[in-house]
């Protein structure tokens, strides 16, 4: 079989982002549940939080005015009417002249507007003298000024993260409406692929990617399940295709590159599908097929385990994201400076693996270099750069964006 032409990496990801989705189921959670999952429903809050004024310090509640211009040497007299303590519910107020002690977090008497802290006051025998003065509102939290009654507080397509939860809790919201999670099946092709539990006898392989991309997938809000290996047969890669007919999206690694024993395009074919491309002008990872079958986005990924691993990150991601329901995503990339020169093929978009390693001038780029089929690089890379197709290279010094792996 031959290639279809190359599409660029633009075009590659133009092709799966408009690729056309069905509509996401959704489900209910509990909140111990709900880390990382996506908003499917939008939440309104139902009370003010807090429901009360509170104090943020431990002090005495005040009318502002009372307490204006008092200092060290001239303070303000008060005389004290009680004590809120936190968790109590109170039906004190103040007048002129008249404070209440509150302790952090207790609810304020009818008439505060301010709260002095308690070490910028003095205790005499009757009264409390107060040394400083405070602004409107200093030291108070007041009813809804955290969170106001009818708000909306969390709108679909927002992964949820533990401060969301955090308001959730805060709202008395022990359950969230999330989008299910997507299924995807995984297939691993190839005669010379053995389980991992088995000894490769010579002219074998142990199956890295079907963990490595298991292992990829699951912490992106995905249910992985693995199919198994094909052997290299249009009959046996057909089998197992039909075999992932009901989850929402279907990957093979290994099968996708030119030549005699690759069946994974023919499968597709032989099955009603269509192949959108074959091929990406990157590299490594050239041959990735794309496609639909049975209305499913279907990945044919290059079987060598870098490859595998950095197209999925670069092209499987976005789909998978949008299969989540998730409506904005956020790559981990820092910055840092090349500490060497990246040489690279003008035409072709690269991704090289770097390290990255401190400096007093800020972070320092260093490139991992090694073949597409060694996977100890990878674990010892903290990510990738990019080389620009109109690029060939890139020079020592020049600011890089690294999309961190972690």
């Amino acid at each position: 079989m031959e290639f279809l032409t190359a599409v660029t990496p633009g075009e590659a990801l133009g092709i799966i982002k408009s690729f056309p989705l069905p509509a996401r189921r959704s489900v209910r959670v509990r909140l111990d549940e709900a880390l990382g999952r996506v908003v499917a429903q939008e939440v309104v809050a139902s009370e003010d939080i807090p429901s009360f004024a509170r104090s943020l310090v431990d002090g005495f509640a005040v009318r502002v005015k009372d307490v204006y211009g008092a200092k060290e040497t001239t303070p303000a007299l008060l005389v004290a009417r009680g004590e809120v303590k936190v968790g109590e519910e109170t039906t004190l107020s103040i007048g002129p002249g008249e404070t209440v002690y509150v302790a952090t977090g207790a609810m304020l008497p009818q008439g505060t507007d301010g709260v002095i802290m308690q070490e910028q006051t003095r205790q005499t025998t009757h009264d409390i003298e107060v040394t400083k003065g405070v602004h409107q509102g200093e030291n108070i939290c007041f009813q809804g000024e955290d969170i106001r009654k009818g708000s909306t507080v969390l709108t679909p397509g927002k992964r949820l993260s533990a401060f969301d939860i955090g308001v959730l809790a805060a709202l008395g919201i022990d359950e969230v409406v999330v989008y299910a999670l997507p299924e995807v099946a995984l297939i691993s092709s190839g005669d010379e692929i053995v389980p991992v539990d088995v000894l490769p006898p010579p002219g074998k392989v142990r199956d890295i990617n079907r963990h490595t991309i298991s292992n990829l997938l699951n912490p992106a809000g995905c249910s992985v399940c693995f199919i198994g290996i094909a052997r290299d047969t249009l009959d046996d890669v057909s089998a197992k295709l039909q075999e992932a007919k009901g989850l929402d999206l279907i990957i093979l690694s290994g099968g996708s590159s030119k030549g005699q024993s690759d069946f994974v395009t023919a499968a597709v074919e032989r099955l009603g599908g269509k192949i959108l491309f074959h091929g990406i002008n990157v590299r490594p990872g050239k041959p990735t097929i794309f496609g639909s079958l049975w209305g499913k986005p279907v990945f044919g990924l290059p079987g060598h385990p870098v490859s595998c691993s950095l197209i999925l990150l670069r092209f499987v991601l976005p789909i998978v994201n949008a299969l989540r329901g998730e409506a904005e995503t956020r790559e981990r990339v820092v910055r840092g400076r090349l500490g060497t020169n990246v040489p690279s093929s003008y035409g072709i978009e690269e991704y090289v693996r770097v390290r990255l390693t401190s400096a007093e001038e800020g972070s320092m780029v260093a490139p991992l270099y090694a073949k597409s089929s060694v996977i100890s690089m990878l674990a010892k890379a903290d990510g990738y750069i990019t080389v620009p197709e109109g690029r060939e290279g890139l020079e020592p010094g020049e600011e890089v964006e690294v999309h961190t792996f972690v």
